[in-house]
């Protein structure tokens, strides 16, 4: 199943409630690419979250956050065949994101979450770089 494109709203996890638990997906994300390993089906975010995350997946999937392609590598009958199954791997913008927020908060010195106005920094910052001319 193909998914329409959406525009890119990599920050919009961090306004919504369990944006905490957004957080933390991606960041399982981001060890991982570490550890060179691209993609991740939902158990595999389960295990180490240890908490259900299909739904927050498709939510970062929505974002821009992720990308979602359909994994047939586990399929082993036809039952599993029309199941659906996906592996998930950062896109560029959910990768850029996370850096600008890795950044940031090393740059203000602090750990979790951001105070609200360096949010409206960050999207000014990041609107500025996305104006034509740019």
């Amino acid at each position: 199943m193909a998914f329409p494109p959406q525009e890119h709203q990599p920050f919009a996890h961090l306004s919504v409630p369990n944006a905490t638990f957004y957080r933390e997906i991606l960041r399982s994300f981001v060890r991982a690419k570490e550890r060179f390993i691209v993609h991740l089906g939902p158990e595999d975010v389960a295990a180490e979250l240890r908490r259900d995350n299909d739904d927050a997946l498709d939510k970062l999937r929505e974002w821009g956050n992720l990308r979602a392609d359909a994994d047939t590598g586990r399929v082993t009958s036809v039952e599993d065949f029309h199941r659906k199954r996906y592996l998930f791997q950062l896109t560029h913008a959910g990768q850029a994101a996370e850096q600008a927020i890795a950044f940031y908060e090393d740059a203000i010195g602090k750990r979790g979450a951001l105070q609200s106005v360096a949010w409206g920094d960050i999207a000014e910052q990041l609107q500025s770089l996305a104006a034509p001319g740019s």
